[in-house]
């Protein structure tokens, strides 16, 4: 069980009950502490019983894994959503993989889901769509939550217990330690990321072990070191957006979030603080990692470029990484490129104060030297 973070539950549970909210506020808090206690209580049964019933996924090599890093709100997302799209290639966790990321409890979800398309000609996922589109009509205008899309990776770490995301629905300034896994001694951040592997293993098993996994998370910028040890043949690319856009417009969403789930202005204040100054470190830190990479291992992508022609973006990535490209995928991202020309931002918000923009002028100075950020 060394893979889990007991230390964090622990602290996370002291966290929920100090929690000074009242009311509806201090029942999320309580249900969901409890909600993904239960959770990872059960994940680790279903992981044991892969262990028994489909040992081979522990044959399974993940070579070549490729990470899309970054900070978020610099295109990650986007990136990943075009890269996945090469199927026959690439292997990714789509958002409900990510709730039940076993064997078994995927099998079980498979079977479920023939019954339902036999018997009931798919009433029962017709009806699970229409409660997520109206469930999460309003979310979607910021970020494009699908059940059946792909989504964050750092979200596995839910399962033992000490992935970033806490800090969402658990705005507590308290876990700004949970950015940093890197800073962990070498051991015990390997054993936090070796429970990962396990889980990439896993989904190779089920979905072709010939296959590349492609995750995307900026909460993996400060795991780099971590993931090199781990998948040691993995690669990097790291998107790249004015800090200026990226720092308010996270810190922008965020803070939004926080607030409709009820949090209290102190907690909104400390952990959007908590929020820039990891921000600001992705910066420093994914600099620093990829110099110390081979350029075959690692890619730099503008935020500007990918939108401007996604196409070309992709094909340069595939010739950095030795992969060919399929007629049927180099139409699709024909398509996308046409689709970049219209596209708009939905998301407003402000751009970074004078005070900020001090700051990370101070900070970063080298790095907008590097990669000729206008101050």
């Amino acid at each position: 069980m060394g893979a889990y973070d007991f230390a964090t539950w622990r602290r996370l549970g002291r966290l929920v009950l100090a929690d000074p909210s009242r009311g509806r506020r201090k029942l999320f808090v309580c249900g969901l502490y409890l909600a993904l206690s239960a959770l990872a209580a059960f994940t680790a049964l279903c992981l044991a019983l892969d262990r028994l019933l489909f040992p081979g996924f522990r044959r399974v090599e993940p070579r070549g894994a490729i990470f899309i890093l970054g900070n978020g709100r610099s295109g990650t997302t986007h990136l990943h959503r075009l890269l996945t799209a090469d199927r026959e290639r690439f292997s990714f966790f789509q958002t409900w993989e990510l709730v039940l990321p076993s064997i078994a409890a995927r099998k079980l979800v498979y079977a479920l889901a023939w019954l339902d398309r036999a018997l009931l000609r798919g009433a029962v996922a017709r009806a699970l769509q229409r409660r997520e589109d109206a469930a999460l009509g309003e979310v979607r205008r910021l970020h494009d939550w699908q059940s059946t899309g792909s989504e964050e990776d750092d979200f596995l770490f839910f399962h033992n217990l000490s992935s970033v995301s806490l800090t969402w629905p658990f705005p507590y300034p308290e876990l700004a330690d949970l950015f940093f896994t890197d800073r962990l001694p070498g051991p015990r951040r390997r054993e936090l990321v070796g429970f990962y592997r396990r889980l990439v293993q896993r989904q190779l098993h089920l979905h072709g072990a010939g296959r590349t996994h492609c995750a995307k998370s900026p909460q993996f910028t400060l795991k780099m070191r971590s993931l090199c040890e781990v998948f040691p043949d993995a690669r990097f690319v790291v998107m790249l957006r004015h800090p200026y856009e990226t720092i308010p417009s996270l810190v922008d969403l965020m803070s939004w979030y926080w607030k409709r789930m009820g949090a209290t202005p102190e907690q909104v204040d400390g952990s959007a603080e908590v929020l820039r100054e990891a921000m600001i470190a992705q910066y420093r830190y994914a600099a620093e990692v990829v110099d110390e990479l081979p350029p075959e291992r690692f890619a730099l992508v503008r935020f500007e470029d990918l939108l401007a022609d996604p196409r070309a973006v992709v094909e340069e990535l595939y010739a950095r990484f030795g992969l060919p490209l399929t007629l049927a995928y180099t139409a699709y991202l024909e398509g996308e490129r046409e689709h970049a020309r219209g596209f708009r931002s939905v998301h407003e918000y402000d751009l970074a104060n004078a005070a900020l923009r001090a700051r990370l002028q101070a900070e970063l100075g080298d790095l907008f030297d590097r990669f000729g950020w206008p101050r």
